[in-house]
């Protein structure tokens, strides 16, 4: 094949060494067809960057990046370049001295991932994998031919196994943090359940101090039978085996359960704490899972009274349209802003060093998040640091008898 010369004028005819060569009809032998998944394409180089010939470039590069073969040039392509990501060491990010470092032969294989702009405005990720072209009469390198590849699936494949993998070690890093605060929090209970049963009999004649710790090896039963509750809990929403059972459910009479089980911890701290309901009319029954609402409220309860020092912890519901929309407000600490966006993440604690000031297994919020989903509603939450927070969360309106 005849073809202008080069800058370098070292002859006519082009060749791969052992690799491959060029016939003399002017085609490659390893890019007789145009590859189903890529653009092949011959690079005869200028003398500058940008003033390349293309040739032989596939009809694939229309749909690859909106350009047809005879508009393809070098300074096409080049202009649409905005960042080069080389998959190699020997490879420089750099196009002029990868370009320089090719000629000179010190790069046998050239791949790099390169984000072009398209004519249409979008982004695409091209794979560039190309071998030098030598001169066969002079043994110069003069251009390169090789294989465009559209490399956007592969990257966003990537990025999702990137992604994965790391939350996969944040996980790992979350149970382990886990592990260690629930081995304080199970000995907590049973260091006192152990301690205040021995103390019983040491004291046969004062009921005063015997019903005084019988209260405390019952209130640790009760936390400590609330930590294995939920270790097991979130192991089923792991396993994904938890049900929905839906009955009919009086949500004044809800409230009221959850008030009563906590109003005496809230007097104890000194904190204003009430409930709200909607006034007049007779007591709002909807079918839901009585248990899981329940259990949601008391988490949030319970978190509010936990941080909550001194002010008001308030909960009650509103009827939204096709929603019943409950909600949970304190005056406490409140929530930092850089740890807000992981609050419902399994295992998560603000604090899990070995000093934190709150003690829990940080599964409440992930449990109340994932039965909230499970009964087809949604969470929600404002705070402020100092200031206190706010949360709400929905679940269908299903109304008894209506």
């Amino acid at each position: 094949m005849r073809i202008a010369k080069s800058q370098y004028d070292h002859g006519y005819h082009f060749s791969r060494g052992e690799e491959g060569k060029i016939s003399d009809t002017g085609t490659f032998d390893f890019l007789v067809s145009e590859n189903a998944d890529g653009v092949p394409f011959q690079l005869i180089f200028g003398q500058q960057i940008g003033e390349g010939i293309y040739l032989n470039t596939g009809a694939g590069v229309r749909q690859l990046l909106g350009i047809s073969p005879e508009d393809f040039t070098e300074k096409t392509f080049h202009d649409m370049i905005e960042e080069i990501v080389p998959l190699s060491d020997d490879i420089p990010a750099d196009l002029l001295i990868s370009r320089r470092k090719f000629i000179n032969g010190e790069i046998k294989n050239y791949r790099a991932e390169i984000l072009v702009k398209l004519p249409g405005g979008g982004k695409k990720w091209i794979l560039d994998t190309s071998v030098p072209m030598i001169d066969d009469k002079t043994g110069m390198i003069t251009g390169a031919m090789g294989i465009l590849y559209d490399d956007t699936t592969r990257k966003h494949i990537l990025e999702k196994l990137i992604e994965v993998r790391n939350k996969a070690d944040d996980n790992e890093s979350l149970k382990a943090a886990f592990l260690h605060n629930i081995s304080h929090e199970i000995r907590t209970p049973l260091n006192a359940i152990v301690g205040f049963s021995t103390l019983l009999d040491e004291y046969p004649d004062s009921p005063e101090k015997r019903r005084e710790y019988l209260d405390i090896i019952s209130r640790s039963s009760d936390h400590l039978m609330e930590i294995v509750d939920d270790i097991v809990e979130i192991s089923k929403i792991e396993a994904k085996t938890v049900r929905i059972s839906r009955e009919k459910v009086n949500i004044n009479n809800l409230l009221s359960t959850v008030y009563d089980q906590y109003r005496f911890l809230a007097s104890e701290k000194r904190v204003v704490f009430n409930y709200v309901i909607i006034p007049g009319g007779s007591d709002p029954c909807i079918y839901t899972d009585s248990y899981k609402v329940t259990q949601i409220l008391k988490n949030l309860v319970s978190n509010a009274l936990k941080f909550t020092s001194e002010g008001r912890v308030e909960f009650g519901y509103n009827v939204k349209e096709k929603y019943i929309e409950f909600h949970v407000s304190d005056t406490g600490i409140g929530i930092p802003t850089e740890q807000q966006a992981n609050i419902f993440t399994r295992f998560y604690q603000g604090d899990s060093t070995s000093k934190r000031n709150y003690g829990g297994t940080g599964l409440g919020l992930a449990i109340s998040k994932a039965y909230i989903e499970l009964l087809g509603g949604d969470i929600l939450f404002t705070s402020r640091q100092g200031e206190g927070s706010v949360f709400r969360f929905t679940v269908p309106d299903e109304r008894v008898g209506e």
